[in-house]
């Protein structure tokens, strides 16, 4: 049967497809680890399939209600929300291709991404009247987590990335141990410049100041482990082999109140939204009539 056709649930009569169902997972593998569907493991393809069914039940009963409203998200904030994923990318074109290369065109991407863009405007019009904490409980959150509450270390690196794809990854990884030998610390910005198939090419690979998280993970590791000054040997990534060169660090320090204010109000806002969030859609939930199939699965 077409996954198009195969129901795996329904929301008030609304079908979810197995092709919802997939393209979801997908957007969430691209969007979590960059990678397509058939790279996950056996772990993360369980995580991928949970997340994705019940964000597509949540979604879809937010959406309805939005709908019920007469309320849709304007086509501007939709084309910003695609261009932030795309800037997780080196380029548009590798974006459009790991599209492809996961089975889903550019309609069914802006299709997913208009209702989930519909769906985070109406929580935020729902969230709107949420207050912000009080300066007591901002103090007590203060005094009982300030060990944890420090800014957390980065570091400046520069990089050269030589792209590795298909059936040209040997001989990527022997361009790269080429420019190794060759790369030292008064050069490396110069090769960048002649040889890296990165944007930042023109900075001479200049990525600028980045904390753990911002990149993915065997690139960070790398470059957190480097120091001052260093050059890596060859870093292998979705993206191709890296060299890097590690140009500052920045080590971990606390944060006084002050400084943490705005990431404990946040934390306070998010966690209470979170919880508001969570009970209308077990209220709306209760009072739609959901079903899911037991044929999720092949």
């Amino acid at each position: 049967m077409d996954k198009k056709q195969q129901c795996v649930a329904r929301v008030n009569g609304t079908p979810i497809s197995r092709f919802d169902l997939e393209n979801a997972m997908q957007g969430y593998a691209m969007q979590e680890h960059r990678k397509t569907l058939d790279q996950l493991d056996a772990d993360q393809l369980r995580e991928a399939e949970s997340f994705a069914m019940e964000k597509l039940i949540a979604r879809e009963l937010i959406f309805q209600q939005a709908l019920a409203e007469g309320f849709v998200a304007d086509e501007a904030a939709i084309a910003e929300e695609l261009r932030k994923i795309v800037d997780n990318f080196p380029s548009e074109e590798e974006f459009h291709a790991t599209l492809a290369k996961a089975g889903l065109s550019a309609a069914d991407y802006q299709r997913m991404l208009r209702q989930d863009v519909t769906v985070n405007q109406m929580s935020e019009k729902y969230l709107a009247d949420l207050d912000d904490p009080s300066d007591e409980e901002i103090e007590d959150f203060y005094r009982q987590h300030a060990d944890r509450l420090v800014r957390r270390g980065r570091v400046r690196a520069s990089h050269l990335l030589v792209r590795a794809g298909g059936d040209n990854r040997e001989q990527a990884l022997e361009r790269i141990r080429r420019l190794r030998d060759e790369a030292t610390a008064d050069n490396f910005a110069d090769l960048a410049r002649k040889h890296s198939d990165c944007p930042s090419a023109p900075g001479g690979g200049d990525l600028g100041y980045f904390r753990r998280g911002d990149m993915v993970k065997p690139f960070e590791d790398a470059a957190f482990s480097l120091a001052v000054g260093a050059i890596s040997e060859p870093v292998e990534t979705q993206f191709g082999f890296h060299l890097i060169r590690v140009l500052d660090r920045e080590e971990d320090r606390p944060l006084t109140r002050e400084e943490a204010r705005p990431q404990i109000v946040s934390f306070i806002r998010q966690q209470a939204g979170a919880g508001r969030l969570k009970q209308w859609v077990e209220e709306l939930r209760a009072q739609a009539d959901i079903e899911i199939m037991d044929n999720r699965a092949d």
